[in-house]
């Protein structure tokens, strides 16, 4: 039912604490996704547990960035299937179908969500394995979707299930169909921004002073474009390019700076790399 909503905020705890051959586990696992059905944009920022130092995606219609922990940032070309890939976390895949949960009354709101109320404990879980669970659920009267999810329950480690702990799961959906504003994280654009690239570029991919792309033009013309529009820019092309019949490597310089553009014929396009420093 999340599809069905005009924007949403989303956030997922999951914990673990136990011992395998006498040393101690212990971690938290958390995602936060918001997400705007049209125009389509999407972020998520995931932390803790096995994700390491963590990292956040966001999606602005066909436009990806990542964000890595060491605050790297890459930009890629995307559609919103990518955008399904990246939010890993989602209710149904998470905790499965619950059999026999009973229904708690009265209905209840959470976060201003007419709600049903349900109860479950291990016998209602398909999955996992649980020594013993006890768990609550709401579910939005209008749209079927999770609103609140909240359990404790002793059993495997969930992400290896080797270890045994206590495992503890919380989720939640707010700001439902309110307005929510998803901007590119600051400083991302990189290379990108800062050189041209030709009008029918796909597959676009920046990281730092890298960006690489793919062109349906011919390897001539993909070189006129760059030879004219760097020129354009202030730079002036070194006398070290080379140019062959399926490969072309430009360099140039400007203020101190240089920039490489490698041409490569792929197909019946291009395939264009420029670095930068």
């Amino acid at each position: 039912g999340l599809q069905s909503l005009d924007s949403y905020r989303s956030h997922f705890t999951m914990s673990f604490e136990g011992t395998t051959e006498d040393e101690t586990e212990s971690w938290v696992y958390e995602m936060d996704v918001e997400n705007v059905r049209d125009p389509f944009a999407q972020r998520v920022v995931i932390q803790g547990g096995y994700a390491g130092e963590g990292f956040e995606s966001i999606q602005i219609g066909d436009k990806r960035y990542m964000v890595l922990g060491e605050g790297q940032c890459i930009s890629s070309s995307a559609d919103e299937s990518d955008a399904e890939d990246m939010e890993i976390f989602e209710p149904d895949d998470a905790f499965g179908g619950l059999e026999g949960a009973r229904r708690v009354r009265p209905d209840e709101q959470v976060n201003g969500i007419p709600c049903r109320h349900y109860a479950f404990d291990e016998t209602s879980i398909g999955w996992g394995g649980f020594a013993h669970a006890e768990g609550e659920m709401w579910v939005a009267k209008d749209g079927e979707y999770v609103v609140k999810y909240i359990m404790q329950a002793d059993g495997k480690n969930p992400i290896t299930q080797d270890e045994e702990g206590h495992v503890g799961w919380e989720y939640e959906v707010r700001d439902v169909n309110i307005p929510i504003t998803i901007e590119a994280p600051d400083g991302c654009s990189g290379a990108e921004g800062e050189f041209p690239v030709m009008p029918d570029a796909t597959d676009m991919t920046t990281m730092g002073g890298m960006l690489t792309y793919s062109s349906g033009s011919s390897l001539e013309e993909v070189q006129a474009f760059y030879q004219e529009q760097m020129a354009a820019d202030g730079w002036s092309e070194a006398e070290d390019s080379f140019i062959s019949s399926d490969t072309a490597m430009l360099s140039f310089t400007k203020e101190g700076r240089t920039a490489t553009i490698t041409l490569s014929s792929e197909g019946e396009g291009v395939s264009v790399l420029i670095m930068s420093e």
